[in-house]
């Protein structure tokens, strides 16, 4: 079954892609797809609409994702506007100086990144979520990944002193990846 993955984010796809390899599920990227505009309260609630408006213009099995960056000090700020946190045109730079200025004063730098997965094909909706536990660091270190990895630390590094196979054996989008291949294996099992 040929899944089209609605995101325009090729690392978030090279992630995804890899979990699917083995499988009789061939998850496919489109670097072309029309945006959908994130409006919903919740990442879940995103992640519903990117897949039904999506399957709705292409008519294709859908897998979806929105991920949040919820910093405990910050009452689960930037959360479901973790993209947007420093405005619409914010870029990673930004958001991460918005997010560091905000924790100058605390001590509770614990936060988790949180992906949702959300499938959709007509008539199947399956939904996943995995959670990634980690500390905000008190200012940028590492040259990989994106978004906020490189002051999201796990176990003494952040995310983006990690190499990419590093990363993806403990990201949250790979838990989430992992339930959902789980589940449609299930669901669409012979």
């Amino acid at each position: 079954m040929k899944i089209l993955f609605a995101s325009k984010n090729k690392n978030k796809f090279e992630e995804i892609k890899e979990i699917f390899s083995d499988s009789d599920f061939e998850i496919i990227f489109d670097d072309s797809l029309e945006d959908v505009v994130e409006d919903r309260d919740t990442i879940i609630g995103n992640a519903q609409k990117k897949s039904e408006e999506i399957f709705e213009k292409h008519n294709v099995p859908v897998i979806s994702d929105d991920s949040g960056l919820f910093v405990e000090a910050l009452n689960n700020e930037p959360g479901v506007k973790t993209a947007r946190y420093a405005g619409e045109t914010a870029t990673a730079e930004d958001n991460i100086q918005k997010l560091l200025n905000n924790l100058e004063n605390e001590d509770n730098r614990n936060a988790f990144f949180q992906t949702v997965l959300y499938f959709f094909d007509g008539s199947n909706r399956l939904d996943t979520e995995g959670i990634l536990p980690g500390t905000i660091t008190t200012s940028p270190r590492g040259d990989n990944g994106f978004g906020y990895d490189p002051v999201f630390e796990v176990n003494g590094k952040t995310l983006a002193e990690l190499s990419f196979e590093e990363k993806t054996k403990i990201s949250h989008r790979k838990i989430a990846t992992e339930k959902m291949f789980t589940l449609l294996s299930e669901t669409f099992k012979e």
